[in-house]
């Protein structure tokens, strides 16, 4: 197995939790991002599915670049020794410590699976979704 394959398979192991992502998106903050994550967790409260499907591939994206870059350091140990110790770090230290720094991020990520989880809730589309759809599927 390589070192990628290695990595996304720790990574659905042992960080595939959302707030685990948000805490490594907070962690490693991409180079060039034009929307804060303040703002995409505003987004969230309109479209809460992206949750489940852009934020999610995209934190895991985040997550998969930065113990790849990170997770092998010690030349002198195996890949998975090497793996296996940097995951310990980030899920008993850098996790934990994120989290509690950016409290507010974490409850708006509550309340955001909260609303999405709601059996009484329905998502409306805004207008510019609307004419997007009209466009596409002009008959319904």
């Amino acid at each position: 197995m390589n070192r990628i394959e290695r990595v996304r398979q720790s990574i659905e192991q042992h960080l595939s939790d959302i707030h685990d992502l948000l805490a490594m998106r907070l962690l490693f903050p991409p180079e060039h991002s034009v929307v804060t994550i303040e703002k995409e967790m505003i987004d969230l409260y309109l479209y809460p599915e992206r949750l489940e499907t852009s934020y999610r591939d995209e934190w895991k994206a985040i997550a998969l670049k930065a113990i790849y870059h990170h997770g092998f350091a010690d030349h002198r140990y195996t890949d998975r020794d090497n793996l296996d110790a940097y995951l310990g770090l980030l899920r008993e230290q850098r996790v934990p410590h994120c989290i509690h720094d950016h409290l507010s991020l974490f409850h708006t990520l509550e309340e955001i699976l909260a609303i999405k989880n709601a059996g009484n809730t329905l998502t409306f589309p805004d207008p510019r979704r609307q004419s997007l759809m009209r466009l596409i599927w002009p008959d319904k």
